[in-house]
């Protein structure tokens, strides 16, 4: 852990704090207001803890780097995807950054982030995180203003936008990328584009497409896949060359039918290629899981931009240090 705290804080109190931080999420990842993590870490003040989300001279960025080419090389590069994560948090009230009431006749209040999970030989880490800003917030500079949100990310952004952010990250940061897999929340247009012009094989989730469902007939089958079209228009984007754009069906457990869009080398099989790469969705889920059970992720009560991101990637760190090594590594 101090190996990869100790070169973001200038002062030894700041750095002692920040693991502290991380040793009582680690403890308790349940108890998230800062006056619960000063008192379990041994703080005098609740003050202090408030100070290091808030005032002290650090970078969340550059931890989130250091949390990166921690876990990538951990896990190892076998098979390696990055999962793109759609994160809903329920808070009270609507007074903390981005929050704002769910929609969808659901009486609560959220708060929306992006994460990107890298996965390899079936285990997963977060390696990047982003805070989604809903129109409620885009649409009141002034608001964002007083939380603290920076003018630059005083715009509308799809949660596609955010995902093509952090991919790009990753591949500035030589983050090996066999595979990209993402839900509905990242199957837009201008993201799966971006993908296919940087020749990155990627499985989609689409929300909704034209055309008639798959015949139920041959979806019986629990968990079955099945190849709908390979003569898809331009409205679906435009393949790299030697790749195809595919379109494919899968029947889920409850027994509805997804549908997804397949960037693969024109030589791959797609649908056992599908499945490989569904496959990465549930080692995703179950680091998100950890992050947020074990580590605190979403235990936390901070209101402003700074905080969030602070707590945040400090709970990323939290999370990484509880990662198991792939068997056989």
């Amino acid at each position: 852990m101090l190996r990869l705290l100790s070169g973001h804080f200038a002062r030894a109190e700041p750095r002692d704090l920040a693991l502290a931080y991380v040793h009582a999420l680690l403890a308790d990842p349940a108890r998230g207001s800062a006056a619960e993590i000063a008192a379990r870490a041994g703080s005098g003040s609740v003050w202090s803890t408030q100070r290091l989300l808030t005032r002290t001279v650090w970078d969340a960025d550059l931890l989130r780097d250091s949390i990166r080419a921690y876990v990538v090389p951990r896990l190892g590069a076998s098979e390696p995807c990055v999962v793109l994560c759609r994160q809903e948090t329920v808070r009270a009230g609507t007074g903390a950054v981005a929050v704002a009431p769910a929609g969808r006749g659901r009486e609560r209040n959220t708060q929306v982030a992006a994460l990107l999970c890298y996965v390899s030989e079936g285990v997963g880490g977060l390696i990047d995180r982003e805070l989604h800003l809903p129109p409620q917030w885009t649409s009141d500079p002034a608001r964002c203003v007083r939380a603290g949100v920076p003018p630059e990310r005083i715009r509308p952004q799809s949660m596609a936008d955010l995902g093509q952010e952090m991919l790009e990250r990753a591949l500035a940061a030589s983050v090996p990328i066999g595979w990209v897999f993402g839900g509905p929340e990242f199957a837009g247009p201008g993201l799966r584009q971006w993908l296919c012009l940087r020749r990155l094989p990627f499985c989609v989730e689409l929300p909704q497409i034209p055309g008639p469902p798959p015949p139920p007939a041959e979806l019986r089958q629990k968990e079955s896949w099945q190849l709908v079209s390979r003569s898809l228009g331009a409205a679906f984007g435009h393949p790299a060359p030697g790749f195809g754009l595919t379109l494919l069906a899968r029947r889920q457990p409850s027994g509805g039918i997804s549908r997804f869009l397949l960037h693969a080398s024109l030589s791959a099989p797609g649908i056992p290629v599908a499945r490989t790469m569904a496959a990465a969705g549930p080692a995703a889920v179950k680091a998100v899981h950890e992050a947020d059970t074990r580590a605190g992720l979403s235990s936390h009560q901070v209101r402003s931009w700074v905080a969030w991101y602070r707590h945040t990637t400090l709970a990323m760190t939290a999370a990484a240090l509880l990662l198991e090594a792939p068997r056989g590594r």
